[in-house]
């Protein structure tokens, strides 16, 4: 064989392997499942009625404002809940009892000192954006705890700017932390304006009432809120069409729920251990929950496209999810999409961990 034909060879041995590397490399992987920690809970302190504060022995390093997913045992489902303390201060969650909750009735009528959590995170966007002249804040209920993760943060950094904060409770007694808010009120020396409500005194924080609180708020360059859904479906309104053009954030402490229309479905398919296992997805129904009613076990977490535990990855096809999903453009831009939030119109397929 003439050396001619021999470098031929080669090379295109070389064209060959190096194309099998590139369609290689371009496969999409699969996201790996969320590795969970166990902390063991070192305090529990009754706040009000309904609402407990339980310190941890763990040590985080998380932003003002995020979450972490837990559960106090493996029969229970994840549930989110925010820090209530600042970065490098002890850790300390605070949990508010929901009508029908499992994990947060559990927690506030049965966590004890010595309790082992299992925990995932941290999660979540609800972070202070870098430059703020001025803030209105607005909390229902235990929305109050990522802005006490904000509040002694601000107040580590000698209190930069005003913040006007909106509190609305059901009663004087079910005010969450409220001997800890008045003495940060107290120590930012008016940087701090808390404005609170209670439906046994003032009456719900209803859209009308809401607005005319507003009406007394200096235009901020930052809003911020956290609560019940019709509390922050009313403020989101009020406050967009009073401060339009303003930066707003929210934090959402419920699962997205699910609207099934009448319509025909869409079929679906899962990359999973090597098999392609189809499914059916009904008309606005999210992938999770589909996926979940064919039998097929998934990683998720918050289920309210907040933490990035059901991450998965297009192969083909597309899964529409919200513009508020904790995905970044680049990871939309790479075919992420969060399945608890996410639903199809058309065929798709897409890769998950088992």
């Amino acid at each position: 064989m003439s050396p001619v034909v021999i470098i031929a060879i080669v090379v295109a041995v070389i064209i060959v392997v190096a194309v099998i590397a590139s369609r290689l490399s371009s496969m999409p992987s699969a996201p790996k499942a969320l590795a969970a920690s166990t902390w063991t809970v070192t305090e529990v302190v009754k706040e009000t009625p309904t609402t407990v504060s339980f310190g941890v022995d763990a040590t985080v390093d998380f932003q003002p404002g995020q979450f972490v997913l837990l559960r106090p045992n493996a029969s229970l489902p994840w549930r989110a809940y925010s820090f209530s303390r600042a970065p490098g201060q002890p850790l300390r969650l605070t949990v508010k009892r929901v009508e029908n909750g499992k994990v947060s009735t559990h927690l506030t009528s049965q966590l004890t000192a010595g309790d082992k959590l299992e925990v995932k995170g941290p999660f979540g966007q609800f972070v202070l954006p870098a430059i703020v002249t001025k803030a209105l804040f607005i909390a229902g209920g235990s929305g109050i705890t990522p802005f006490l993760s904000w509040l002694h943060t601000l107040d580590g950094r000698g209190w930069p700017f005003a913040i006007t904060f909106i509190i609305g409770n059901r009663s004087a007694q079910e005010q969450i932390l409220k001997a800890e808010l008045d003495a940060l009120q107290q120590k930012s020396q008016g940087k701090l304006t808390c404005v609170h409500v209670t439906d046994d005194v003032q009456g719900p924080l209803t859209k009308e009432l809401l607005g005319s609180l507003l009406e007394k708020v200096d235009v901020p360059s930052f809003i911020a809120m956290c609560g019940p859904e019709p509390m922050m479906n009313n403020a989101r309104e009020l406050a967009t069409a009073k401060f339009p053009g303003v930066t707003v954030l929210e934090e959402k402490f419920s699962a997205s729920p699910e609207v099934v229309g009448a319509g025909p479905g869409t079929t679906l398919e899962l990359m999973q251990d090597g098999k392609v296992k189809p499914f059916e997805v009904k008309q606005g129904e999210h992938v999770l929950a589909a996926a979940r009613r064919a039998g097929y076990d998934l990683p998720s977490g918050c289920e309210m496209g907040a933490c990035g535990a059901c991450r998965v990855k297009l192969i083909e096809g597309d899964i529409q999810i919200p513009d508020d999903a904790c995905l970044s453009d680049a990871e939309k831009g790479q075919g992420y999409r969060l399945i608890c939030v996410g639903s199809a119109k058309g065929k798709a397929r897409f890769e998950s961990s088992p």
